[in-house]
């Protein structure tokens, strides 16, 4: 049975409400010198604590847009898209918490000298950005869901496949939203990662982005 079959039926066995979760990160290659960390951090640092279902949608639209105009830069990423409702809310809890220990916000962690304690290098060619939500299984995420199941394996990890995963979020009805969060790492607008520290310890789940996007 293909990815698409087993979930199709996994979900004709769900109840409404049930939760399910879909994350994303990906690591963006920005050269050392670009405009993309401080127009994510300006969009991401915009979102109120409590907005409107149409507000979120809008929101997430124009992070999703950033995003789609730099899927040529993307160079690593992870995914996962969990149905079993006892394992989404963990999954959730535990990107999060994952995120918000390891994010950049200290003065330790910036800037152009390197503690080793927290840093392989001061160069800054790489953003990370990652999206994290816990849904409310619903027919109104039917078409979010059908592209997400639709990727075929051998583009879980192309530009194509994250081009997919990221206009997917277009798709989210946030009425259905239990929880989401944005994080752009380092968590601020002017420093970043260099290629040895996505090389080292806790970056390793990582998996390259290769290939080209389909016309």
């Amino acid at each position: 049975m293909n990815r698409r079959g087993f979930f199709s039926n996994l979900f004709n066995r769900r109840r409404e409400g049930d939760p399910l979760f879909f994350g994303i990160q990906c690591v963006i290659n920005v050269y050392g010198e670009d405009t993309l960390r401080a127009q994510l951090y300006q969009v991401i640092n915009q979102q109120m604590p409590t907005e409107s279902p149409g507000e979120k949608f809008m929101f997430y639209k124009r992070i999703t847009a950033v995003l789609r105009e730099n899927i040529h830069f993307f160079e690593y990423g992870y995914w996962d898209y969990i149905t079993d409702a006892d394992d989404a809310t963990a999954e959730f809890d535990d990107w999060v918490a994952g995120i918000e220990a390891t994010a950049a916000t200290v003065p330790e962690e910036l800037g152009r000298e390197v503690d080793e304690a927290y840093r392989m290098s001061s160069e800054k060619d790489y953003v990370v950005v990652t999206l994290a939500l816990i849904l409310e299984y619903t027919p109104s995420l039917t078409q979010f869901m059908e592209m997400v199941e639709g990727i075929a394996e051998d583009d879980y990890f192309t530009p194509s496949g994250f081009q997919t995963l990221v206009e997917a979020v277009n798709y989210v009805d946030f009425e259905y939203s239990i929880g989401d969060a944005v994080f752009i790492m380092p968590g601020n607008d002017q420093d970043g990662f260099s290629w040895s520290d996505m090389r080292s310890e806790g970056w390793d789940y990582l998996k390259p982005i290769m290939g080209t996007i389909g016309l």
